[in-house]
């Protein structure tokens, strides 16, 4: 049954989604189509009906502007003007034809009292409709189309069976002023709607002025009204939005759709009304297809979906039958035939899975704990042998003829992005990259060891000096790119002597890390071979560099910062120069120690005040391996809180001293007093004088003291009325000339500007 459920979805769910998806498709395309041939065809009838409408007024205006028709207007059509009337009956006839379809011609002549039309001439006076006729002449415009009633004329306008006429009147003559004269050109509006009326019963078409009143539809019944009353559209906020468009409506309860075209011509707007149920007829047909083929292929897919589920179930049911013959207690439990299966296939992989992976962690583990022993020196000969047939390593030893051991060590974690809980997860990295990096070379397992990650790379007989070398050099560099890399924190990287039994492995080991102990010189991330150290060279006598710590303590005094790193770093390169050994290092740096605590005690600074615990001092030296670690330590812990506090002693000398200075210019400002004078009452040289005030002011003595007397010069100008001169000699100067060059200067305005803006502004 989920076989059939399961196929019926993946079969019938396509086929619905992609049938109703082809109905929507062809139903909005249909849909999109009829609504773009409908405004296709109401742009059709537009230019046909103008087409008529142009042709009428261009003729019309001919007519009037001839030479016929201005002698016409000048003459009382009696009996002699009979050749005149003639004349112009010709000229009318012309405008009468297929083409325009006019069908009467009306001239009206109020001057000379005579209207003609196809019945001939008449007095004006005399005919019946004279007062409706003389209505026209008050039109807004010299030319218009006017809807016309034919009921509304007491003599018929038209021989037809029309209603109304579309008239095309112009007030006459057309180039003067003063109008006394009429012209109708009247075309039935029964033809213009047999020309553009469809055949289609569902479609009303109809034709609104720009009052929107109906001018011209099949119903002349409908002429006349107003577009809002005759239940067509409830709006015509629609008509005002575009000027061609459609929208759906709702007449006598049945959806309708409006075309429509306003024309730019004569703002007459053009109306097609069309049933939505006739137009989507042939969807529906459609979609009554699409539900046909869609159900026949419904139909098929079951069938189908059957007849594959079955074959597809006919294995699995023969399997149910054994494990309910072999288990009949499961089938209690579980009725579902898949679930039953997918459970005892489950059971017994887990089961198979969890026992290997049992057997490789402890495999693992007991491999581990014999590489520790194994450089630990604790490992019995005879069970060397029994251990590497046990973990399928004497194939591979059994060929080596020397071994190397490498010692790896992490330098520091102080300026990594690590912290101390992350050792276990960085040593676990660590191991993974170093295995990746020995891949493809002889080696034993990767351990770590006392914090040491140790490696043993065997060598074959085949193998000379010089490949073994090239290989430990390549490989030594690899490890240690892959491990910043990866990892992103540097190691250094102790190598062995070359031995040739592997029970030789933990002298191998220690041999390396008494290699790493010279990382002190060296510096982070060093690869130290055990044969280099101090291969060919005797003991040299210890020469501890006095004079550089004579600098250092001298600059820590002075609160010389700069200067005082700079001579540690002297220290340092003189105290690690040498191959010393780490025994005599460790001296220099106790000795420097003991020289920066001794600076301490003689300026009563106390342990608190540089935020260091004499006890833990000499134990966090020792425990420091590394030359730029032992650098920063001296930096952090000492020298810099040393620095900090002389400074501070300084800072509060040298204010009090700038204070006293300010005090005495502001007392004598007006005397003609010096540096020198100020630093004999003060006690003081002259130069430390100034060179403190410089530092706590920004300002020499001579600029600070002009400063001050601008300042009081200022002050006098706005609050008394000393003249320029009385300031200028009361603060020493030569002549007041001098006394306004450099004001001017200071302020952009001379002393007298000054006082004159100022005084204002107070």
């Amino acid at each position: 049954m989920k076989l059939i459920i399961f196929g019926c979805l993946i079969s019938i769910v396509p086929v619905v989604f992609i049938g109703t998806f082809s109905y929507v498709q062809s139903t909005n395309e249909i849909q999109e189509k009829v609504n773009e041939e409908k405004i296709q065809s109401m742009q059709q009838v537009n230019s046909n009906v103008e087409q008529i409408l142009t042709t009428v007024n261009f003729t019309l205006n001919r007519i009037i502007d001839s030479a016929v028709m201005e002698h016409s207007l000048r003459r009382s059509m009696i009996a002699e003007d009979f050749q005149i009337h003639r004349d112009l009956r010709k000229e009318l006839v012309n405008l009468q034809s297929m083409e325009t379809r006019v069908e009467d011609i009306t001239i009206l002549n109020f001057e000379r009292d005579w209207l003609m039309n196809n019945r001939g001439i008449s007095r004006l006076d005399e005919h019946p409709d004279s007062a409706l006729y003389i209505s026209f002449l008050d039109m807004p415009n010299n030319s218009s189309w006017e809807l016309l009633e034919h009921e509304v004329f007491e003599e018929p306008i038209s021989s037809g069976s029309c209603t109304y006429s579309l008239s095309l009147v112009k007030k006459l003559p057309t180039f003067q002023s003063n109008k006394f004269g009429l012209a109708f050109a009247n075309i039935p509006t029964c033809t213009i709607a047999d020309m553009i009326f469809s055949d289609n019963s569902s479609e009303e078409f109809m034709i609104v002025n720009h009052e929107f009143d109906i001018i011209v539809h099949p119903d002349e019944e409908m002429i006349g009204q107003s577009l809002l009353n005759s239940n067509y559209v409830s709006s015509l906020t629609p008509f005002e939005e575009e000027k061609t468009g459609q929208f759906n409506t709702t007449i006598h309860d049945e959806p309708y759709t409006i075309t429509y075209h306003t024309s730019d011509f004569n703002d007459w707007t053009y109306l097609s009304i069309m049933s939505i149920n006739e137009l989507t007829a042939e969807s529906k047909s459609i979609g009554w297809m699409t539900i046909l083929v869609t159900s026949l292929m419904i139909v098929m897919s079951l069938i189908t979906v059957f007849i594959i589920s079955r074959r597809l179930y006919s294995p699995l049911q023969r399997v149910m039958r054994q494990i309910e013959y072999h288990l009949p207690t499961l089938r209690k439990n579980e009725t579902d035939d898949l679930t039953l299966l997918e459970n005892q296939v489950t059971h017994l992989f887990s089961s198979k899975t969890t026992m290997e992976v049992e057997l490789l962690e402890h495999k693992k583990q007991v491999k581990v704990l014999f590489m520790n022993r194994l450089y630990q020196g604790i490992i019995k000969p005879s069970d060397l042998e029994e251990k590497l047939a046990y973990f399928n390593l004497n194939d591979m030893t059994a060929k080596w003829r020397r071994h190397v051991v490498l010692t790896i060590k992490l330098d520091s974690m102080e300026e990594s992005v690590y912290e101390a809980a992350d050792r276990e997860l960085l040593s676990f990295a660590m191991m993974n990259v170093a295995e990746e990096s020995v891949r493809g070379i002889d080696h034993l397992p990767v351990v770590w060891v006392n914090k040491s990650l140790v490696i043993l790379i065997g060598f074959t007989e085949e193998e000379s000096d010089i490949q073994m070398n090239s290989t430990i050099y390549k490989l030594t560099e690899q490890l240690q790119d892959n491990i910043e890399t990866c990892v992103y924190i540097t190691v250094s990287i102790g190598i062995s002597l070359p031995f040739v039994k592997l029970l030789d492995a933990s002298r191998a080991y220690q041999e390396g890390l008494e290699a790493l102990k010279h990382r002190i010189t060296l510096g982070k991330g060093v690869i130290v071979h055990y044969e280099t150290i101090n291969s060919g060279k005797h003991t040299l006598i210890y020469e501890y560099p006095q004079r550089a710590e004579e600098e250092l303590i001298l600059a820590i005094k002075v609160a010389d910062k700069t200067k005082a790193l700079a001579h540690l770093k002297a220290w340092m390169s003189k105290v690690f120069k040498d191959t010393y050994s780490p025994r005599e290092y460790h001296i220099s740096m106790m000795r420097l120690l003991n020289n920066l605590l001794l600076i301490k005690q003689e300026n009563s600074i106390s342990f608190q005040e540089i935020d260091v615990e004499y006890d833990a001092l000499y134990e966090e030296l020792l425990t420091i391996h590394m030359k730029e670690d032992i650098e920063k330590w001296f930096k952090t812990k000492l020298i810099c809180p040393l620095i900090e506090i002389f400074s501070k002693r300084r800072e509060s000398q040298f204010q009090n001293i700038s204070e006293k200075m300010m005090d005495l210019i502001h007392k004598h400002y007006d005397t003609n007093i010096t540096l020198e004078e100020y630093a004999e009452k003060m006690h003081y040289n002259a130069n430390y004088l100034s060179s403190v005030f410089k530092q706590e002011t920004n300002y020499t003595f001579s600029e600070y003291l002009a400063k001050y007397r601008f300042k009081k010069a200022k002050q006098w100008l706005i609050e008394t009325n000393m003249t320029v001169k009385e300031i200028a000699d009361k603060l020493q100067y030569k002549n007041s000339q001098n006394f306004i060059r450099s004001f001017k200067k200071l302020e952009n305005m001379t002393p007298g500007q000054y006082r004159k803006e100022y005084s204002r502004v107070s």
